[in-house]
Parts: C-alpha cells; sequence; structure tokens
C-alpha cells in the first residue's frame, strides 16, 4: 500500500530522517543524553497508547503543505485505528484506517468505499515477528553503541531542565558550524538522491496512483527540488519526559537552504512534533464492514483493486 500521501514530499521524508539523525545525536550531556535514553527505552515498553503527530513543511516562510493525525496504537494486539489529514496546493483529504486481524481497511472522506488489504503469509510474519523480536535487544545495543560513539563535542550543545514535579525538558539546537562534518558532508548528496528518487517514482507509479483511495498527486509539485548549494542550516529539538519516565511530547525543525535548477534560492523549513497519552490504556476503534460499499486491494500489485461484489 502506497503511504506517501502521508509524507510532505521527498524533502520532508529525508530532512525528517537528517532531523532524527542530528536531532537524537546532539543530546550529547552526560545527565540530558541518559535521561532522554532512560526515557526512550522506557517509553518503547509501552503496550498501547494514543498518539497526536502533525507536521508542516515551509519554504522562504510560506506553508506549502501540513498533516495532522490522531492514531491509536496496541503493540499487544497488533492493532491501531487512525484519522489524518494532509493539505497541499490549497487541497485537503481526509482518511481513516483501521488495522484489526489480519487486515488493514482505508477509508477516504470523498467517498463511501473501504478498501481492504489482506495480510499475506500470516504465519510467516509470525516467524519474521519472532526472530525480530529476539535480534532487537542486541541491535539495539549496537545502534547505542555507534551513537554514544559519535556524540563527540555535541554534549555542549544540549539543555536540560530537571522540573520540581520529576519531569524533565531536554532541548538541543544547532547551526550549520557545529552540526557534524560528516552530516554536512553526505546531506546535500542524499538529500538530492532523495528528491530525485521521489520524481522517478512518482512517474513510474502515475497509473496505480490513479486507482488509490485518495489522491496521493496532491503534494506532487509543492516541495522544491534543490539541486545546488544545498547545506543543513540549523537544527533544534525539544522532548518532554513526564514524572513516570515516559516521553509524552517530541517537537523537531529542520532548515535547508540551496537553489533548485533554475537557480532561486529556497530555504525550506520542517517541523515535526508528536504528544503521547494514554499509556497502557488505549484501544484501538474497530470498523464493521458488514452492508459497507468494500472493495479489496491486491497485495501483489499495489494500488488496484477488485470490487468483492463483481
Amino acid at each position: 500500500m502506497k503511504k506517501k500521501w502521508l509524507m510532505l514530499g521527498g524533502t520532508l521524508g529525508i530532512s525528517s530522517v537528517m532531523m532524527i539523525t542530528t536531532g537524537v545525536s546532539a543530546f550529547a550531556s552526560t545527565s540530558g543524553y541518559d535521561a532522554y535514553k532512560s526515557a526512550l527505552k522506557n517509553t518503547r515498553t509501552i503496550q498501547n497508547l494514543a498518539v497526536q503527530a502533525s507536521a508542516s513543511l515551509q519554504d522562504n516562510g510560506n506553508v506549502l503543505a501540513s498533516a495532522a493525525g490522531n492514531f491509536k496504537i496496541s503493540l499487544d494486539k497488533q492493532a491501531a485505528s487512525g484519522s489524518a489529514d494532509v493539505k497541499a496546493n490549497g487541497v485537503t483529504q481526509s482518511v481513516n484506517f483501521y488495522k484489526q486481524k489480519d487486515q488493514t481497511v482505508l477509508k477516504s472522506s470523498s467517498n463511501d468505499t473501504y478498501y481492504v488489504q489482506q495480510e499475506r503469509d500470516k504465519g510467516k510474519n509470525k516467524n519474521d515477528a519472532k526472530e525480530k523480536e529476539t535480534l532487537d535487544p542486541q541491535i539495539s545495543q549496537q545502534v547505542e553503541t555507534v551513537i554514544d560513539a559519535l556524540v563527540g563535542n555535541l554534549k555542549d550543545y544540549v539543555a536540560v531542565d530537571a522540573k520540581t514535579d520529576g519531569s524533565k525538558e531536554i532541548t538541543a539546537q544547532l547551526d550549520n558550524s557545529q552540526l557534524p562534518t560528516v552530516v554536512n558532508a553526505i546531506a546535500p548528496i542524499v538529500i538530492k538522491q532523495a528528491s530525485n528518487h521521489e520524481r522517478d517514482g512518482e512517474k513510474k507509479d502515475n497509473n496505480d496512483a490513479k486507482q488509490l483511495p485518495f489522491n496521493r498527486d496532491v503534494l506532487q509539485g509543492s516541495t522544491p527540488q534543490l539541486t545546488q548549494d544545498i547545506k543543513i542550516e540549523k537544527v533544534s529539538f525539544k522532548a518532554n519526559i513526564n514524572d513516570a519516565n515516559y516521553i509524552e511530547h517530541q517537537e523537531a525543525d529542520i532548515t535547508v537552504s540551496g537553489k533548485d535548477a533554475s537557480g532561486t534560492a529556497h530555504q525550506v523549513t520542517v517541523h515535526l512534533q508528536a504528544n503521547l497519552s494514554g499509556y497502557n490504556t488505549t484501544t484501538p476503534d474497530t470498523i464493521d464492514l458488514s452492508g459497507k460499499k468494500v472493495q479489496q486491494m491486491d497485495n501483489r500489485h499495489h494500488g488496484k483493486f477488485h470490487d468483492d461484489n463483481e
């Protein structure tokens, strides 16, 4: 199932990756870095929760696209539900989704059809999940070790505010000169390649996109395609940790500058944020498809459907 409609273009996708890489690495103060890692590990033990997430994309101060969603996630029951709104090029689209049992259900606000995708090789997926669960602790430790080794003097840029109620606020801000040399070196290459890949992918998937339950092309053309003089200008990150050592709010901004093929200068800013709540007390919503108009999505050919009534 194509999910590109939830992303604010290729630049947003790669910017998010760069934001996470540089932002998380910025928590290098002994107290701040360790406090964040501890809260992150503790939050990952939660079996179900509610998430409010949003993102926006600006170019030279003008909002080009935005997205917002509300989600209920249950890891123990392998279920989820939620809704999301995406606005780009003056067009707003909304969709509801339900992950229940062995299927995913999508419902766009633009029509009354429920699109259903069945899971394939469910037994194999269980084995894969079991193997992943076995490997995760080792992989997580390796990733943590690598990040710890790379943080270096970034510890100078973190601020930790411990509240009297036991909660904490961790913040970090870095400009271009403070970012690691390797990030400054590879960021332009990665962003340019991601942008090119996004355009090529959209051309190849054009026919399938017309058959999706929403118009995924609504985001096309909204993101500037940077091709030269690309660099990350600044990165900022904030995390609020409650007194139970759970992350309850995270937000990040990344600003990338560059020029497009015509030489026009752009300063693209991506803002991401998420609020977490309902720790271990959240139950995803379900949908009863009885009597509803349903179309099955073919797993073998993304974006292609057949009607249950045919």
